[in-house]
């Protein structure tokens, strides 16, 4: 008989985010009704699922807004070939992304949904810039226009 490793080897698509495996610190903006806010914080990843996934941790101080919280959870779905990003945030958010590999170190994704009974749409970006340095960049859209943008480094 099998083991369940054997039968289901973790696929090359998980095993490329475990470079965000450990502890981040955060900087970075959010832009936002004509303001932009700084924000800092920590990002903790770690393994999920027997290492099928990841899942982490956020907590920000944002600029006149106090503290962001964020937990992901991150998996791949081997019959679409998608990753998805589940998030769950402290502003009543909580959204499926769908993402993949657009090169060996850029990660884009995307969601669509609703956010005050308005059409939203979350587009992201994680880049690789080294094992010690990854950039996100997040645009959000209510109704085709821009909401929100945040843009990060993480680095170790």
């Amino acid at each position: 008989m099998s083991i369940i490793s054997e039968m289901y080897p973790v696929p090359a698509e998980i095993k490329k985010l475990h470079v965000f495996l450990g502890d981040w610190d955060v900087e970075g903006t959010i832009k936002t009704g004509g303001n932009t806010m700084r924000l800092e914080g920590k990002w903790s990843f770690s393994i999920a699922a027997g290492g099928w996934g990841l899942k982490s941790a956020n907590k920000f101080e944002v600029e006149e807004l106090g503290t962001y919280e964020l937990d992901n959870l991150f998996g791949f779905d081997k019959e679409t070939g998608k990753l998805h990003i589940y998030s769950i945030t402290n502003m009543a958010e909580t959204h499926d992304h769908t993402a993949a590999w657009s090169d060996r170190n850029t990660l884009k994704g995307e969601y669509d949904g609703l956010k005050d009974g308005k059409k939203f749409r979350e587009d992201f970006t994680i880049k690789l810039v080294s094992p010690e340095e990854i950039t996100i960049d997040y645009v959000e859209k209510v109704n085709g226009q821009i909401d929100s943008i945040m843009n990060v480094k993480l680095r170790k």
